[in-house]
């Protein structure tokens, strides 16, 4: 048997072997210990993210069913008990950057794919942004996090995905303004640009349908909008990134909820989170507000304002004059 699987590797690369045949090769070379060869676990995974990016990038062509077969081999290797005992021993599995990148781009065309592909990629990477600049020294590693994040989809997903996926995008975005703070100088508006797809699709999900807005899928969508609310918070602490862009922050809300009427409760933790942005306005951002919105926005935007100053700038005001 072992001289069958000889120069395996030489098999997975080689254009003659079929495709079925190499899926075969592959799955005995991962559970077989029979099969020697050199960091296989690293070699068996590169080589099915290496096959999934050249199908995905037309440089080559097999049938559906083994494109169904990589994403199901991919996903018994991520999960597999080998492979986490491996890691528990210091053994030191990598995937690039760049290919996590394209497993969230790739996966996110098939909905069914979200929870046990594009999620736990997305977690893969807000778990290496947690290790700070020391671990990413360029940059432009963030802006490709951020570009991979754009992919995640948020429509037509039932409710507990679309809480898992939403959350998995905010614990990123959170990872990047906590973590690498000099990159933020630079990278607000792609950071701003992923945050607006939270806020957008929560207001699809959150807003009134009837009977349908109570029970565990409101809850989930609940759960949503109190997150878009810390990161309101988290944005506004951090104002040396945003100040500059806080009038368009408060424009883009707007818009989006002149397009919806909200469930009350979602509604509350959204205008909390705005009212922080509202903090950074200047008063030549309020003008702007006030003239540039169209007519419509800019009624939604004045019935917002008008609460802000009546009820939280008054009262922050309060805790202020108390506070001196």
């Amino acid at each position: 048997m072992a001289a069958i699987y000889s120069g395996i590797h030489l098999k997975l690369k080689s254009p003659q072997t079929p495709w079925e045949d190499k899926l075969k090769l592959a799955r005995f070379a991962w559970i077989s210990n029979q099969c020697l060869l050199s960091n296989k676990e690293q070699v068996l995974l590169d080589w099915c993210t290496h096959a999934l990016t050249g199908w995905y990038s037309r440089k080559v062509e097999f049938p559906e069913k083994v494109l169904e077969g990589l994403w199901c081999y991919l996903d018994d290797l991520l999960h597999s008990r080998k492979l986490h005992t491996l890691l528990k021993q210091g053994k030191t599995i990598s995937l690039r950057l760049n290919m996590a990148q394209f497993m969230v781009r790739s996966s996110s065309q098939d909905a069914s794919l979200t929870l046990p592909f594009t999620v736990p990629t997305v977690t893969s990477m807000t778990s290496l942004l947690r290790q700070g600049e020391g671990l990413f020294t360029n940059p432009h590693h963030v802006i490709v996090v951020l570009g991979a994040l754009q992919s995640v989809p948020l429509d037509h997903l039932t409710p507990p995905v679309y809480q898992s996926a939403f959350l998995a995008v905010h614990e990123a975005l959170f990872a990047i303004i906590q973590c690498h703070p000099q990159v933020m100088l630079n990278a607000a508006p792609s950071f701003l640009n992923v945050f607006h797809r939270l806020l957008a699709s929560i207001m699809q999900e959150g807003r009134q349908r009837g009977d349908s807005d109570t029970g565990p899928d409101s809850d989930a969508y609940l759960q949503c909008s109190r997150l878009i609310e810390r990161m309101y918070s988290h944005i506004a602490a951090t104002a040396e990134s945003f100040t500059t862009l806080s009038a368009f922050m408060v424009a883009q809300y707007v818009t989006e909820l002149q397009k919806v009427t909200l469930r009350p409760s979602i509604k509350q933790h959204l205008t909390e989170g705005i009212y922080r942005i509202l903090d950074l306005c200047l008063e030549q951002d309020i003008k702007f507000l006030t003239v540039g919105l169209q007519m419509g926005v800019r009624e939604v935007f004045n019935e917002l304002y008008s609460s802000y100053t009546h009820y939280h700038k008054a009262q922050r005001q309060g805790e202020d004059k108390y506070t001196v």
